[in-house]
């Protein structure tokens, strides 16, 4: 906006000269000092000039933004928390076991720590969900297995290895992450399932469909898996894109499934198609849920109830309701 409006004030303030000049030689010229000629001759040059000089100005904006890219890639190529690779473990396939052993982070030095001396397991294939409070670290939890933030202190294990140890670009290919708004790209239904992926067979993504609750919508557009989608799906509903999302994950098989309040924002009619989906999803997976509506978690194997920066309580939605603490009130509060 700042270039747009930059160049359009330059256009008018030239052209406004420009009739200036036109004015001031017609004037000498109606006086006989100068020529008709002279008056073109000067408009002409004048002319000349004036886009010259436009030309330079309008790429004031463009080299002021430029060097803010360039500022920018420096704070990156500077961070101290670049991932690095080289020399690390490859995974070369995962069971999905998990464990914090005394986790503690905070995202400065200088603030309280969000997690402190956090410890807990998760075994292969178990559903845990992630409830607590806003801020209370939930989503940092699930950073913290995918590698994008590490533990200032104690450790993160997965498979029973320090993820400090793993390469991470070999790791991540057995997780997928449904977040709770889907990302989708200009193109087609196919190619946001299959994304980053060159081998997906027509079989195989027919199986995804179903999975997904998504081979009806497909069946509904006339071209079917070609039908174009506009740039974050804005000719999809919610639900259709979450379940595309959901299709995107399904089709990587993945050992660790994320599920970051992946229904919070969806009507009754498509959170109950994304629960089913979810349900498929999850089937010999370790899957790590978080969410705020508690009814959609009442099958998840164990419940981590997260506040003041620790595991405050841990067990099935069973047990929880019966201890009634910290997760009973919460649940008893969106009844």
């Amino acid at each position: 906006m700042v270039q747009t409006y930059f160049s359009s004030i330059s256009w008018v303030t030239f052209q406004l000269f420009q009739v200036l000049c036109l004015g001031f030689t017609g004037y000498f010229a109606s006086k006989g000092r100068i020529s008709i000629g002279d008056v073109v001759l000067y408009q002409t040059y004048f002319s000349s000039i004036v886009n010259n000089v436009s030309g330079i100005i309008n790429l004031i904006p463009i080299v002021a933004k430029g060097l803010e890219s360039v500022s920018s890639i420096g704070d990156v190529l500077t961070a101290e928390d670049i991932e690095d690779n080289r020399h690390k473990l490859k995974v070369k396939d995962v069971s999905g076991s998990i464990e914090f052993k005394k986790v503690s982070f905070s995202y400065s030095a200088n603030e309280e720590p969000i997690l402190s001396n956090l410890s807990f397991r998760i075994k292969p294939g178990e559903t845990v969900a992630f409830v607590g409070p806003s801020g209370a670290g939930k989503s940092t939890i699930l950073n913290m297995i995918i590698g994008f933030v590490r533990a200032l202190d104690g450790e993160v294990l997965i498979d029973g290895k320090n993820i400090n140890s793993l390469n991470l670009r070999s790791y991540r290919r057995h997780i997928a992450v449904v977040p709770q708004t889907s990302i989708l790209f200009s193109g087609t239904i196919r190619d946001n399932i299959t994304y980053g992926m060159d081998d997906v067979s027509e079989d195989l993504l027919q199986k995804v469909l179903v999975e997904s609750n998504l081979k009806e919508m497909v069946e509904s557009f006339p071209d079917g898996l070609e039908t174009k989608i506009q740039e974050h799906g804005g000719n999809l509903s919610s639900g259709q894109r979450q379940r595309i999302s959901i299709a995107r994950a399904f089709v990587r098989n993945p050992r660790i499934l994320i599920l970051d309040e992946a229904t919070s924002a969806l009507d009754t009619i498509s959170e109950r198609q994304i629960q089913e989906a979810t349900r498929n999803l999850t089937k010999d997976r370790t899957t790590l849920i978080v969410a705020h509506r508690l009814s959609t978690i009442r099958d998840a194997d164990k419940i981590a109830v997260i506040d003041n920066g620790g595991l405050a309580e841990f067990g099935t939605y069973e047990e929880l309701m019966e201890r009634k603490g910290i997760f009973y009130e919460m649940r008893s509060m969106q009844m």
